[in-house]
């Protein structure tokens, strides 16, 4: 039995998440159906990590386990063949048994992209949330800092979060800002359901002057999710990659 590792990308727009769903449209469920297509036998597919619904990937990671002996190429050529266009494999490797997508990872990049203008293209409006309001990005890059390091999150999180363990480590948050469009960058060992998007929205609040940077510290204390900032639309969310 071989275990193969795939990396790909896809527009989320269409798919109701990552995660199979009886009846509905998922990122899973057209790769392991494009998977056994290929194979001729059932398969299962490990993720990274679930994406929700509308939410886009440039790097997400799964690994699946096979008895067929093609190369990697031809599994990709296939794959691809097989899949929807909005879903493309990048990539396959062999890896060694041990390797789970979702268990051996280190961490996670996502990307969050806010525009901040008027008028968005319609080849970009799936993917940047519009945000033309005014902010302070003094102030938006102190409460970044806040989210950096080892901290309870269940403040900034889905109140619904099946985990009952909501520590998770910030490793990294970076802002790129233009004229048109401003993307924060986010590394951690993992998030939680809605934590980036209620991070970014959190921000946002901070950047507005509906919440000050001094704030952030009480919310994480108080483990309230009422006391956070929005959950922002998920089409501005891409996984940019996952390492291990």
């Amino acid at each position: 039995m071989r275990n193969l590792k795939l990396t790909l990308a896809y527009d989320g727009t269409g798919f109701h998440g990552w995660q199979v769903q009886p009846n509905l449209l998922t990122v899973q469920g057209v790769l392991q159906q494009a998977l056994q297509g290929l194979f001729n036998h059932e398969v299962t597919v490990t993720g990274s990590g679930r994406t929700d619904r509308g939410v886009h990937a440039a790097g997400q990671v799964a690994n699946t386990q096979t008895i067929r002996t093609m190369d990697t190429a031809a599994v990709v050529r296939g794959l691809n063949a097989l899949l929807p266009a909005e879903v493309r494999v990048l990539q396959v490797e062999e890896v060694d048994a041990g390797f789970h997508a979702r268990h051996s990872a280190r961490s996670k990049t996502y990307e969050y992209h806010i525009w901040r203008q008027q008028i968005v293209s319609p080849f970009r409006c799936r993917y940047v949330y519009v945000f033309p309001y005014p902010l302070n990005a003094e102030t938006i890059d102190q409460a970044s800092g806040c989210f950096v390091g080892t901290h309870d999150f269940t403040s900034f999180c889905a109140s619904s979060t099946e985990s009952e363990d909501r520590v998770r480590t910030i490793y990294a948050i970076e802002w790129d800002r233009t004229e048109e469009e401003w993307v924060l960058r986010i590394r951690g060992d993992g998030f939680l359901q809605y934590m980036v998007r209620t991070i970014v929205g959190t921000l946002l609040y901070v950047g507005s002057g509906k919440l000050q940077v001094h704030h952030i510290p009480e919310i994480f204390h108080a483990r309230d999710r009422r006391l956070a900032g929005p959950c922002v639309p998920p089409h501005g969310l891409h996984l940019l990659r996952v390492d291990y």
